[in-house]
């Protein structure tokens, strides 16, 4: 048994927030916390590894650690997203660079990253665990924040939803163990995505229901216009939507760099 007057010197860092990537999310009151996890779920095409990739070089660019499960993407397409955001050129014109012989010039831009890990395979919780540990063994502490990019990599079944339940609250467990924050990328119904293009889904609409576990769950959404439209469907600790009514819109510019808007 505990006495909670004595909470602050057991439970450290768990709790505490990240620094705020967006200044629309902080006035949403959306807090990415030491020891939790989230979730971000959308269609195909609806820009969540493009958001996590801004998040993990805003937070990279102040000072916290990562570790990035690029599960459907391969480290070419990584580094060009990356690159593009942290460089301010389009995706073409890094594309270009690169088979060029011109990669060196983004070295100083990528450096930032130094402190960010990324595996580029499917994995179960064991690998997971195996990489988290590893990373420790390196750098002294546990990331600060984990991306799984995405959940439906890491069984063997698209459909085993019980087992994308299972892996939740591993990573749930490993989160509080670690004092990381884990953010899990999720898939969104289709048909949602094709009879609303644009509006982010509601909660009912993420695939398999796997939204108990996370403490905050994201739906997004992009438009033609290069808009990424963003909703809070599940929030312990501030205001959430289930049904992504109210929404926030960013804007993203050729380089795939993420911006606040006003």
């Amino acid at each position: 048994m505990y006495s909670l007057r004595k909470f602050a010197g057991r439970t450290g860092k768990i709790g505490q927030p990240l620094p705020d990537v967006y200044d629309t999310l902080t006035r949403a009151r959306i807090k990415f916390r030491h020891g939790g996890t989230s979730l971000i779920a959308g269609a195909p095409g609806s820009y969540k590894s493009i958001l996590a990739l801004n998040m993990l070089a805003k937070w990279a660019q102040q000072d916290i650690t990562g570790l990035y499960f690029s599960m459907d993407s391969d480290e070419f397409t990584v580094a060009k997203r990356l690159g593009g955001i942290l460089s301010g050129d389009s995706s073409e014109t890094f594309e270009a660079n690169v088979q060029n012989g011109r990669a060196d010039r983004y070295v100083n831009d990528l450096r930032v990253l130094d402190r960010c890990q990324f595996v580029y395979h499917g994995v179960d919780m064991e690998t997971i665990e195996k990489y988290v540990k590893s990373f420790e063994a390196v750098h002294g502490d546990y990331p600060g924040v984990i991306f799984v990019d995405n959940l439906i990599n890491t069984v063997d079944d698209p459909t085993d939803w019980g087992g994308m339940i299972r892996m939740l609250l591993d990573l749930d467990s490993l989160s509080r163990e670690t004092k990381s924050h884990i953010c899990v990328l999720h898939h969104a119904s289709e048909s949602w995505a094709e009879k609303n293009p644009g509006l982010p889904p509601p909660s009912a609409y993420i695939q398999g229901k796997v939204n108990q576990i996370p403490r905050l769950v994201l739906t997004v959404a992009a438009t033609p216009m290069l808009e990424l439209n963003v909703a809070v469907v599940k929030n312990t600790n501030g205001p959430a939507d289930p049904s992504a009514k109210h929404y926030r819109t960013f804007l993203v510019d050729e380089s795939m760099k993420v911006n606040d808007v006003g």
